[in-house]
């Protein structure tokens, strides 16, 4: 909990292709690093409360001093998605090769102890300057692959100690690359023209990816990142790239740049025309599962469902609660209401014997139903059955038995 204490504000001094926020220790303030703009996440507008899976992320550590401002995803109630230079004292600043490999700077040195980084939900500023302000979730396990620099390889995830309950949480493109031409939404806490603190969240829609690792032609993007134009601030790290297409998020806010040296008189002017470095998420895949693996939860996979709704056969009492959102009175538990599996677009089922069946304007997955039982005795002529029909037969022959002896 942070108490009585503000978070100081974020000196900053902006370089070419520096990463977007950094957080240190000792006796200084945070020194944050990206690309600049006039506006938050530069020509920006405030972010409404549907994006409130995106979270402000704060490094507090009063045992040295340290302080540092960031922004994140929940992608579970118990997990954070972010950059690695947000919970680690690294270089501030990156510059790296084609390849992956650094030019200059970007050293990873070790990672902040997790109890110290704290997550503020909502789309409004939380006032540190006014006594006790309680965050929404403070950090178990800080999650990264390992890497020693920054270059394809700024990305880490959070584990809280509790879930957070105030929240959504986002979806994430797991098993697919980005696209030149692909748009994206950026979101997050970056400065603006007036303050290096905004008030509120800020996001820009309509980004345009612009490269994609590997690129070594020009722009020289490495094999983990892409690159994309005018869109984030200081503040905006570890922010995620939102596909307008699907709202998944693909990629993590690295750093970035105009190349025009920093201005301490107005913080978001390299932020203006500059050029931005996410890395991708789909690289990363099998580190994200572990992820939520330890924060014991399912993958929103773009394009599912959220998983924190109801499975088929669950009983529910409205279609919201349903993955598939369909509730309704399932044959098989005398009608109750259940949360039925939507095979409208596959025409498939996920459980074996059961068959995409219309009911109403929906298509759904039930078992077959049963053919009328075989009426007892009739038409049956199997020998030894006590049905009516080997009855007619035995009665029959014994009839045809006794006019044989008449006759006789």
């Amino acid at each position: 909990m942070i108490a009585n204490r503000a978070i100081p504000a974020l000196t900053l001094s902006l370089l070419s292709c520096l990463a977007a926020c950094s957080s240190t220790s000792g006796d200084q303030e945070i020194d944050e690093r990206t690309g600049t703009t006039k506006s938050a996440i530069i020509d920006g507008k405030s972010s409404d409360s549907s994006q409130d899976a995106v979270v402000l992320l704060v490094h507090y550590d009063p045992s040295n001093n340290g302080f540092g401002q960031c922004t994140g995803t929940l992608l579970a109630p118990r997990l954070v998605l972010t950059a690695r230079h947000c919970v680690g004292d690294t270089d501030l600043y990156a510059a790296c090769k084609a390849d992956g490999t650094p030019i200059a700077a970007g050293a990873i040195r070790k990672n902040h102890k997790a109890n110290t980084m704290y997550v503020f939900t909502g789309k409004d500023r939380p006032d540190f300057g006014r006594g006790e302000v309680k965050p929404a979730g403070r950090g178990k396990k800080i999650i990264d692959d390992g890497g020693k620099n920054l270059c394809n390889h700024d990305i880490a995830l959070i584990l809280l100690e509790e879930p957070v309950t105030d929240a959504p949480i986002a979806p994430i493109r797991l098993d697919a690359d980005v696209e030149v031409g692909e748009l994206i939404t950026a979101i997050g806490w970056g400065v603006t023209e007036d303050t290096p603190s905004p008030k509120q969240r800020q996001q820009r829609k309509n980004i345009e990816i612009t490269n994609v690792g590997p690129d070594k032609a020009g722009a020289g993007v490495p094999p983990n990142e892409f690159q994309v134009g005018e869109s984030i601030c200081s503040g905006d790290s570890g922010g995620p790239a939102i596909a307008q297409e699907t709202s998944a998020v693909v990629g993590v806010v690295s750093r970035g740049g105009n190349a025009q040296g920093g201005d301490s008189n107005d913080p978001a002017a390299n932020c203006i025309d500059g050029k931005n470095l996410y890395t991708k998420i789909s690289p990363f895949k099998d580190l994200i599962l572990e992820a939520y693996a330890l924060a014991e939860a399912e993958p929103w996979i773009e394009g599912g469902p959220d998983p924190r709704k109801l499975k088929p056969k669950a009983a529910c009492e409205t279609g919201e609660e349903c993955r598939s959102g369909l509730c309704l009175p399932d044959p098989d538990a005398g009608d109750a209401l259940t949360c039925a599996e939507d095979c409208s677009t596959t025409e498939t089922c996920s459980v074996e014997g059961e068959v995409c069946t219309a009911e109403g304007e929906a298509k759904v997955c039930r078992a077959p139903k049963k053919a009328p039982a075989e009426s007892a005795g009739m038409c049956s002529s199997t020998p030894g059955r006590s049905g009516f029909g080997g009855a007619s037969l035995v009665l029959g022959l014994l009839a045809l038995a006794s006019l044989r002896r008449k006759r006789s």
